[in-house]
């Protein structure tokens, strides 16, 4: 409840700020027709670079260090006046979050050995990393400046929908048997199926600024910092290759949040 209600008060916070920005825009704005033609609609390309980790709401395990995100696809912008547009998109990406579990866990996965698959049991799981690959689909409110000196700030605030089209776990480090060290899984094992671990959707809140560098005519370069906030689990709350030693399931809730550049190019 505590995490839940720090996440309010930062999006209230973030939003006044917008709305501030976005009233300092409409009220000292200058006449912007002699940078970049005005258009209702635009397009670019877009990356983005940047690291992730998972948000834990539940004990039993916790977040273990920085994952990374990586995404580019397209960029598309229709703008409401000068100031204010809509923006969204379709960017392909793939995320991976770490964790560490506390709790007294086993893990139950498929081992293959010449073609034939084996069901197996490690004593322990203690950590292993999670990917996900997904196509996202941003929409939000962007605010943009007057043109200074070539460049037009901006500040963003939306949402994103992220459908998860593959997710896999490695890195999982285990004890196979009790008594003996902590290992990796390895060979066929080093990469382990996921998908029926993660939900096909993930919801996140999405905000940031960044600055756009006209170069030519229409053409403007893109450089900005974005943070996207889980507000939705991505991992399902009963796992099912998780489990204590009586079998009964591992219960968690888990949400993956992301920094990243956007680096790009609008037309």
């Amino acid at each position: 409840m505590k995490i839940f209600l720090l996440k309010l008060n930062t999006m209230k916070k973030i939003i006044t700020l917008l709305v501030i920005l976005t009233i300092s825009v409409n009220l000292f704005g200058q006449d912007i027709s002699t940078g970049p033609e005005f258009r209702k609609h635009r397009f670019g390309l877009k990356g983005t670079p940047g690291v992730a980790y998972f948000g834990v709401n539940k004990p039993g395990k916790k977040n273990k260090g920085l994952g990374y995100h990586i995404g580019g696809g397209l960029n598309y912008e229709y703008s409401l006046s000068k100031n204010v547009a809509i923006a969204s998109g379709l960017i392909f990406s793939q995320t991976t979050g770490k964790v560490e579990y506390l709790d007294t866990l086993g893990l139950d996965y498929v081992s293959i050995s010449n073609g034939a698959e084996t069901r197996e049991r490690a004593y322990r799981l203690h950590s292993r990393s999670y990917v996900f690959k997904s196509v996202d689909i941003p929409l939000k409110f962007k605010f943009r400046t007057p043109e200074i000196g070539y460049l037009t700030y901006y500040g963003e605030f939306g949402s994103t929908v992220n459908i998860i089209t593959g997710a896999f776990a490695r890195k999982n480090l285990v004890t196979l048997n009790d008594g003996d060290t902590q290992s990796l899984l390895s060979g066929n094992e080093t990469t382990l199926d996921a998908n029926d671990e993660v939900f096909f959707l993930r919801g996140g809140v999405n905000f940031g600024a960044g600055v756009e560098w006209n170069v030519a005519g229409n053409t403007s370069l893109l450089l900005g910092l974005n943070g996207n906030l889980g507000f939705t689990n991505i991992l399902k709350t009963n796992s099912p290759s998780i489990s204590y030693d009586n079998r009964d399931a591992f219960k968690r809730a888990t949400n993956l949040n992301y920094i990243a550049l956007q680096l790009g190019v609008q037309f």
